[in-house]
């Protein structure tokens, strides 16, 4: 985990985990936007809801019911404490709801996709 000290609740980044799919989804829908009004926006892309690193790593132990090796390294230069999308514009432009935003659900297919390639037992 690189850094525990940032001015978060755990001391570790939080970040907007979205699931593969529901970006997909969105690009699917801007792209025809995209094409169909032939003018460009910005949007961005997320929940809306942040999750730290210790909060993720601890889903991940519950959820493989073992507790994987972490380490606690130095922050990385310039890397933000707070990363969480603002989807206001987004979801009241297209009256978009995710699928997929349980964190638990996530992290399970993200399992699920690593064991099918192999990497993981």
């Amino acid at each position: 985990i690189n850094g525990n000290d940032y001015n978060t609740f755990d001391g570790t980044p939080v970040r907007d985990y979205i699931h593969v799919s529901d970006l997909a989804n969105i690009h699917l829908i801007v792209s025809k936007y995209l094409t169909n009004k032939k003018s460009s926006d910005i949007f961005n892309c997320g929940y809306g809801k942040g999750f730290s690193v210790k909060q993720v790593v601890s889903q991940l132990n519950f959820i493989l019911k073992k507790k994987i090796k972490t380490e606690i390294g130095i922050k990385r230069k310039s890397d933000s404490k707070y990363l969480v999308a603002n989807v206001n514009k987004f979801k009241k432009k297209f009256n978009w709801k995710p699928k997929f935003n349980d964190i638990n659900y996530i992290i399970k297919s993200s399992i699920k996709w690593e064991k099918k390639l192999k990497k993981i037992k």
